[in-house]
């Protein structure tokens, strides 16, 4: 709905897994292995999908970081917001006009200032401006590990039968870092 109301739901979605394709999420023992099992997600679920269509008027999606990105980036731009790359937030002060954020470049190791009408702390889960803020954190963290691993390549003879937008492998067995339980995003 966000995307819609900015105007680029449809660049969203012309980029996005295409809807029909994010129903399942499978659980195997590897990607040619044992299905463990399936559940129905984004509102797939026949029992469900009634419940999402009355709850917005948008469609859900799945869209990777990488393609969203410049989506966003490209209409920040053209609506007159100043994108800077390899930049990293050192601090900030504020007062009742706005905020000056000390940065650094990361390619030229200059420190500079940027005064800004607002900070947007959209930094991640271990947010240095969340940090600098104090800002309490609610909830356990660090529960499980995962590890996403993108890569191309043409798997449709091992999950043509089988189609599904997210494989959760699961091997008891494995020693790999962040846990057992990895995600594997597929299309075919």
């Amino acid at each position: 709905e966000i995307f819609r109301d900015v105007g680029i739901e449809e660049q969203v979605l012309a980029e996005a897994t295409p809807h029909a394709l994010i129903g399942d999420t499978v659980f195997c023992t590897s990607i040619a292995g044992e299905e463990i099992g399936r559940i129905f997600t984004w509102g797939n679920h026949p029992a469900r999908h009634a419940d999402y269509e009355l709850a917005s008027p948008s469609l859900n999606c799945d869209i990777p970081q990488t393609y969203l990105e410049p989506i966003l980036v490209r209409n920040a731009t053209v609506r007159g917001t100043q994108t800077q790359f390899s930049t990293e937030y050192l601090s900030h002060t504020q007062d009742a006009d706005g905020v000056t954020v000390r940065v650094l470049d990361r390619v030229t190791g200059s420190e500079y200032s940027i005064r800004a009408k607002y900070l947007i702390g959209a930094d991640g889960a271990r947010s240095k401006v969340a940090a600098h803020i104090q800002l309490p954190y609610e909830g356990r963290v660090d529960i499980a590990g995962s590890m996403n691993i993108a890569f191309k390549a043409d798997i449709a003879e091992l999950v043509g039968h089988r189609p599904s937008v997210l494989y959760w492998v699961i091997q008891p067995e494995s020693r790999g870092h962040g846990g057992r339980e990895h995600a594997t995003s597929a299309q075919s």
